[in-house]
C-alpha cells in the first residue's frame, strides 16, 4: 500500500500542483513498511547459530543481522537476506561468546522494519593445551599495519574445512572472526587495534572432542620504522651508489610476488600483493595505512572452495599510479585481480587518496574503470603472465599493456585485451587497444621525445626492451627469441624459434633470460651522466642501465644489487627507489663521496645539489 503526503509547507503550491494538466509527484509518495517479525529466537546448537521469527504476510524476504556482543564494545552488524524462517549462519559460533540478533520483513518497495533483539551464547568447548597455538612467527612487538601470523600446533585435526580464527582485545571486547581452510593464519592489525593487547582464538576438532584455544599476541603500537638502514655501495661504470633500506614487516609480504610503488611527494607509496599500503616517509619511517584494494567478491580468497584451483601468489596487484587532482589530493589507480565466485577478472580501479598535513588516507570508496576481457577461468591460475603497468596518457586517460595470461590465443586475437597495450579513457572506462603481440609486460615508460618503452618476459630466454608504437604487432606467440620451459627449441604456435621475423623487433633482448620486471627513464637531476639513460629491473637481482642514442641500444650495463628486484620508481629529487621481491625498499643515491668536498674531479662530475638528498651542503 503506497501513502502520498505533502511537506508542511506546500501552502500555494498545492493549488499549482492540482491546476497543473502535467506535474511530476510530490515528494512523498512513499511505500508503508510491513510490520516487524515476531517471535525472534537465536539459538546456538553444534556450534551453528540458528534464528527462527514469525512469518510477516506480504514480505518478499527477510533480513537477518548478527553481532558479537561480548562488552563493552560489540561489533558492527552483519546483514544476511534469507528467503524464510529458520536461518542458520555460515560459520561457527565461537565457544563462549555472546550473540545479538536482529530480524526484519521486506516488502517489494524495500521497506522494512526491524523486530527487537534477542541474545544467545555460544557453549563454551574444552579448554585446548597452553601451546596450542604459535605465536612467534612474526614476533612481537607489533605495530598497526603489521600482520600478524599464528599456527595451530596440537596436531593432528579433524574438519578442516571449518576453521574459525578469532580475534578480540584481551578483555573479550572488540571481537571478529575470520575464516579460513588452514591451521595457519595471517591478520593484518589495522588503526582499530592501535594501543590495544589482543588476542587471538580458534575452535578445532581432535579425537572427536572440540577445543578452544587462545593467546595472547601484545600491545599494537602505532607504526613501525626507525629510518634507513645503510647496506653496501654500488660500484658502477660512472657512478657509486649509496644503498639504503627499510623492511616492510607491517605488510606481510609472506613468499606472495607482486605489489608496486610510485612517489607521493617525496614519500614513497608501497602496495602489497594482496592490495595493503604503506607510505615511507623520505627519512625511511613506515606508516601502514588504512584502505585495501578490492580484490574478491566472495570474501577472503583461501576461504573460498571455488579458489581451490588458483595459485595465491599469482593473484596480485600488478602496479599502482598517482595522478594529482590538487595539492591535497591525488586519484590513484590500481591494476590486480578480482576473484567474481566463478572466474577471475583483470582489473583497473580508482580511488582517492588525501594528503592534508603529515596524514595521509585512502577512501575505502573504489570505482571499476576497465575489466579486462575474456574473464579467466580459475584452470588458468589467475595471475600467471599478468603484465598490468600504468602510465598517464594525458589527463584524462591511461595506457596498460595486459599480459596473456598464459592464454596464447589472445595476444593475435582481434576480441581480447590479453597480450595488448589499452588506452583507457578514465572518466568513462571505454577503450581502444593500440598494439599487439604482447607476452608478459613487467614495465612501462615515456622517454622526453615522448616514446613509449615497454619490457616483457619471453618464454626461457627472449626478455625484451620494446618501443611500442600505435599498431605495432609485437609477434607473441607467432614469434620469439625464447625457447620452451621444456627445453625443446620450438615453442608451441611459434612459426620459427630464434627469430623475430614479419613482426615489429625488440630493441634489445636477454638471452638467457634476466627476470626482466620494470623500466624507469632516468632524467638528470640526482644522475647526470645517465640523463635520458633506461633503468631495467631484473627479479633475478641484477639492475641493467641502457644506454641509448634515440632509439637505438648502444650498450647494457649490468649493476649487481643482491635481492631480486619487482618495481622501481625515480623520486622527485632523484633517489632510484627499488621494492624487492621479499618486501623491502631500497633508495639507490650517490655515493657520499660526491658530496664530501675532497675531490675537485668528483664535484665537477656532480654538477647538482648533494642537500636534496644527503643533507649534506652543496658542491
Amino acid at each position: 500500500m503506497k501513502r502520498c503526503f505533502l511537506p508542511p509547507s506546500a501552502g500555494f503550491g498545492l493549488v499549482m500542483v492540482l491546476l497543473s494538466p502535467v506535474f511530476a509527484p510530490v515528494a512523498g509518495c512513499v511505500s508503508s513498511a510491513p510490520p516487524a517479525p515476531g517471535g525472534v529466537v537465536a539459538n546456538v546448537a553444534d556450534r551453528r547459530l540458528t534464528v527462527v521469527w514469525n512469518a510477516v504476510s506480504g514480505a518478499t524476504d527477510y533480513r537477518i543481522a548478527v553481532r558479537p556482543k561480548n562488552e563493552p564494545a560489540p561489533l558492527t552488524w552483519r546483514e544476511y537476506t534469507v528467503t524464510s524462517s529458520p536461518w542458520t549462519m555460515d560459520a561457527w559460533a565461537m565457544g563462549g561468546l555472546r550473540y545479538e540478533v536482529r530480524a526484519a520483513a521486506r516488502n517489494a518497495d524495500g521497506q522494512s522494519a526491524w523486530s527487537s533483539t534477542a541474545t544467545t551464547t555460544a557453549p563454551v568447548l574444552r579448554a585446548a593445551p597452553a601451546d596450542a597455538i604459535d605465536t612467534g612467527r612474526v614476533p612481537p612487538p607489533y605495530g598497526v599495519g603489521y600482520t600478524a601470523q599464528v599456527a595451530l600446533t596440537d596436531r593432528p585435526f579433524e574438519n578442516r574445512s571449518a576453521w574459525r580464527w578469532f580475534l578480540c582485545d584481551a578483555d573479550g571486547s572488540g571481537c571478529d572472526l575470520q575464516p579460513t581452510a588452514r591451521p595457519t593464519w595471517a591478520y593484518r592489525l589495522g588503526s582499530e587495534t592501535r594501543g590495544k593487547r589482543v588476542r587471538v582464538q580458534v575452535d578445532y576438532d581432535k579425537d572427536g572432542v572440540s577445543y578452544t584455544a587462545q593467546a595472547v599476541l601484545g600491545v599494537v603500537d602505532a607504526a613501525e620504522g626507525e629510518g634507513f638502514t645503510e647496506d653496501k655501495v654500488l660500484t658502477t661504470h660512472l657512478y657509486a651508489l649509496q644503498s639504503r633500506w627499510v623492511g616492510l614487516g607491517g605488510l606481510g609480504w609472506d613468499g606472495r610476488t607482486g605489489g608496486a610503488v610510485d612517489s607521493l611527494h617525496d614519500d614513497l607509496l608501497v602496495a602489497a600483493p594482496w592490495g595493503d599500503f604503506a607510505l615511507v616517509r623520505r627519512h625511511g619511517t613506515v606508516s601502514y595505512l588504512d584502505g585495501n584494494v578490492p580484490m574478491s567478491e566472495a570474501g577472503r580468497l583461501e576461504g573460498d572452495p571455488a579458489f581451490e584451483h588458483v595459485r595465491p601468489d599469482r593473484f596480485r596487484v600488478a602496479d599502482v599510479l598517482l595522478k594529482p587532482r590538487s595539492a591535497e589530493r591525488w586519484e590513484l589507480f590500481v591494476t590486480h585481480h578480482y576473484f567474481t565466485g566463478e572466474c577471475i577478472r583483470f582489473r583497473l580501479s580508482s580511488t582517492t587518496i588525501l594528503r592534508v598535513g603529515g596524514r595521509v588516507t585512502i577512501s575505502p570508496s573504489w570505482r571499476t574503470i576497465f575489466d579486462a576481457d575474456p574473464c579467466l577461468p580459475t584452470r588458468h591460475q589467475g595471475g600467471h603472465q599478468a603484465g598490468g603497468k600504468i602510465l598517464a596518457d594525458g589527463r584524462d586517460h591511461l595506457l596498460v599493456v595486459v599480459g596473456d595470461h598464459a592464454m596464447e590465443r589472445t595476444p593475435q586475437a582481434g576480441d581480447s585485451h590479453l597480450g595488448k597495450l589499452v588506452r583507457v579513457e578514465i572518466a568513462t572506462g571505454d577503450t581502444e587497444v593500440l598494439a599487439f603481440g604482447l607476452r608478459n609486460p613487467q614495465g612501462l615508460a615515456r622517454d622526453r621525445n615522448g616514446d613509449l618503452w615497454e619490457t616483457e618476459h619471453g618464454p626461457s630466454g627472449g626478455d625484451e626492451l620494446n618501443l611500442l608504437e600505435p599498431g605495432g604487432n609485437y609477434g607473441w606467440p607467432a614469434v620469439t627469441y625464447g625457447v620452451g620451459y621444456d627445453g625443446r627449441v620450438n615453442v608451441r604456435r611459434a612459426a620459427e624459434t630464434g627469430r623475430h621475423d614479419g613482426f615489429v623487433r625488440p630493441v634489445f633482448s636477454w638471452v638467457p633470460s634476466i627476470g626482466v620486471s620494470a623500466v624507469v627513464v632516468n632524467d638528470d637531476s640526482a644522475f647526470p651522466l645517465w640523463r635520458d639513460d633506461l633503468l631495467v629491473a631484473s627479479l633475478l637481482g641484477p639492475l641493467y642501465r641502457v644506454r641509448r642514442h634515440r632509439r637505438i641500444a648502444q650498450y647494457v650495463e649490468q649493476i649487481r644489487f643482491s635481492h631480486g628486484i619487482r618495481d622501481l620508481a625515480q623520486m622527485p629529487d632523484g633517489r632510484i627507489a627499488v621494492l624487492s621481491n621479499h618486501g623491502r625498499v631500497y633508495f639507490l643515491s650517490r655515493s657520499d663521496a660526491y658530496c664530501d668536498g675532497r675531490s675537485r674531479e668528483l664535484r665537477l662530475v656532480w654538477s647538482v645539489g648533494c642537500g636534496s638528498v644527503d643533507g649534506t651542503a652543496d658542491p
